[in-house]
């Protein structure tokens, strides 16, 4: 029998994610990050689970329910590790390739922390007997690649460099290195949103590709300073090894010195909101 407790908590989710949903059709922040959304992933009920694609990580798509809310998620349960060098395609000739569920929820939390806004709430979830990652389903327009491959122009060239230099940033902090346009999705404001973070926090010091950083989010540059090592092991412990912490400060100071070298080298104008 379910405890009379946990009949609360459930009909608190839905009733938090209806709530968000009154608000506005559009998906915004307060749709697909945050509590209501975490809790909606740990709670709803699982109706369907189908595989999702030929990815060699195997996703799946989720179709939850609550409260008669009903929404999509993306269940990953991949967990491998590769020791010693492995080729290009799988990790760029890195020792000891990893490609993790818990990598998702990592990449979740970091986001959130630096206030950056662009990867859906993830939450970890056994369905099935299987441990792993459950993700918001995005609404979006497009992937970056079909927008390309369409020259779909935004409308907005400048706002557009900018929210594609925030991903840059974020990806050369969590070195990531599966990065891609299939893994970038465009909304129909033309924001972006992130996915597939699973073979991210490789633990290197050094940034991978430090000349995209030309300009830099102020707003950004504020949260890299909340990125605090007792924090981060509270909680991305879970799902990073120490060296996958101290590594990721270490190039969240790397990012801040190269964003004071453009500043002295060009002035304030490489700073944007």
């Amino acid at each position: 029998m379910t405890k009379p407790s946990t009949h609360r908590a459930l009909a608190a989710a839905g009733a938090a994610v209806l709530a968000v949903f009154a608000v506005s059709a559009q998906e915004t922040a307060a749709t697909y990050q945050g509590e209501a959304a975490e809790q909606f992933l740990l709670t709803a009920r699982v109706r369907d689970l189908k595989d999702v694609g030929d990815g060699v990580t195997r996703p799946r798509k989720a179709t939850l329910e609550l409260n008669g809310v009903r929404r999509f998620a993306i269940f990953k349960t991949i967990d491998v590790m590769k020791p010693g060098v492995v080729p290009a395609e799988l990790g760029g000739h890195a020792p000891d390739f990893q490609d993790s569920w818990r990598f998702e929820i990592a990449a979740y939390v970091i986001d959130r922390i630096i206030g950056l806004g662009m990867v859906p709430a993830t939450v970890a979830r056994t369905i099935n007997r299987k441990d792993g990652s459950l993700q918001w389903w995005v609404e979006s327009m497009m992937t970056e690649s079909t927008r390309v491959q369409q020259n779909v122009a935004p409308p907005d060239a400048r706002a557009w460099d900018d929210v594609v230099l925030k991903t840059q940033l974020f990806d050369q902090l969590i070195a990531n290195t599966d990065r891609n346009l299939s893994n970038i999705l465009v909304t129909k404001e033309f924001d972006l949103r992130l996915v597939d973070h699973g073979r991210a926090f490789r633990p290197r010091t050094e940034l991978r590709n430090p000349a995209q950083l030309t300009r830099f989010s102020r707003s950004l540059l504020a949260g890299l300073g909340k990125l605090e090592l007792g924090e981060i092991r509270r909680q991305t412990g879970q799902y990073l090894m120490e060296l996958q912490m101290t590594t990721l400060l270490q190039r969240r100071e790397a990012i801040i010195s190269l964003a004071q070298a453009r500043v002295a080298a060009s002035g304030e104008s490489v700073l944007y909101r």
